[in-house]
């Protein structure tokens, strides 16, 4: 929290705080925490921009709103990156203190590229054995899962692909897949929950067990979770958001039960209508980000973030309870959230 102002001390200060050693240390202590990043396009034909989640240097608490809401105290802060790349949202992944690039956001995807979280750089990785053309990732174990299509040969068509990225040994390998459809078909979701990894395509689902190597055709209500905004896995549960005429409702699945129930506790929490909500595991909790519906100061919007604590009250019921919420970030009209990801530092 404090590094930031340390880090203005002096250069021997400075020169620590970017240290491996200093990290390698935090580890052994077991001093890891999530920081959250955020990633967006302030402008469509620039650069991305990222943010990472942190307290006010002066921990001021000032008065905000008309009910004299105390502010929490957090803002999104800007992080200055030498060479930032293009990215985009569903190849962005996490791993430890390292966040992967899985392609760059000009079809076909091939290069892949690592963002430090320690020493806010760039460094490049083994690229991908094929050209994808689509690209959903995600990670289980410290394995980062990648689906997507590629040529069919010569063919116009596409035929789904499935590769797994091994982040200790920086080793790619190939995942034969039984459903290999065209391009209609193509895989668009994906996601962990249960030990297996779940590839939403157009017309189905299908899960793969790593530990068996075993593909299974899914027919549940979890595959409902295609149609929701957004989505995160926390604890081996499944939570999603959609916005319906009633406003914005958040969902949880978790495979014991097989159904999709409300999560509780919200209604009175938080705005009714949140705006392109995008959630993400902080932590164990869950942080929501959304932007103002209104536009603020005339050409502008507002991007507020909530975390919230879940508790499992009975088995069929979770609720949920906002610590906090507070607008952290003013951005232009013309900004492209692209995703919201945690790192352990």
């Amino acid at each position: 929290m404090y590094y930031p102002i340390l880090s203005f001390v002096s250069k021997s200060f400075r020169s620590l705080l970017a240290s491996p050693e200093l990290y390698k240390e935090r580890s052994l202590l077991n001093r890891t925490e999530g920081c959250l990043y955020v990633c967006l396009y302030l402008n469509p034909f620039e650069s991305p921009s990222w943010f990472t989640l942190c307290l006010k240097p002066d921990q001021a608490l000032s008065s905000e709103t008309s009910n004299k809401k105390k502010s929490s105290g957090y803002v999104l802060a800007t992080v200055s990156i030498p060479h930032p790349r293009l990215v985009q949202r569903s190849s962005l992944v996490a791993v430890g203190s390292n966040i992967y690039n899985i392609g760059r956001s000009i079809s076909p995807y091939s290069s892949v590229s690592i963002f430090d979280c320690r020493s806010h750089t760039w460094r490049e990785a083994p690229s991908l054995p094929v050209e994808l053309v689509e690209v959903s990732a995600g990670v289980l174990d410290g394995k980062i899962y990648v689906a997507g299509s590629c040529k069919d040969g010569d063919s116009l068509n596409l035929k789904n692909t499935f590769e797994v990225f091994d982040t200790k040994t920086q080793v790619w390998d190939h995942v034969p897949i039984p459903y290999n459809e065209t391009k209609h078909n193509i895989y668009s979701k994906s996601l962990c929950i249960d030990e297996k990894w779940y590839v939403g395509a157009k017309r189905k689902v299908v899960s793969y067990n790593p530990k068996k190597g075993i593909w299974d055709l899914v027919e549940s209500e979890m595959c409902s979770y295609k149609s929701s905004y957004d989505y995160c896995e926390i604890e081996n549960v499944l939570y999603s958001v959609e916005k319906t005429w009633r406003g914005t409702v958040f969902r949880w699945y978790d495979t014991e039960l097989g159904r999709w129930r409300k999560l509780e506790g919200l209604v009175e929490q938080l705005p009714i209508i949140l705006a392109c909500p995008r959630l993400a595991n902080f932590g164990g909790k869950m942080a929501v980000l959304w932007k103002e519906n209104m536009t603020y100061s005339g050409s502008n919007k507002m991007l507020w973030c909530a975390v919230i604590t879940l508790e499992r009250r009975k088995k069929r019921e979770i609720w949920g309870k906002v610590e906090w919420f507070d607008h952290v970030l003013t951005v232009p009209l013309t900004y492209v959230f692209e995703n919201v990801l945690v790192a352990t530092i």
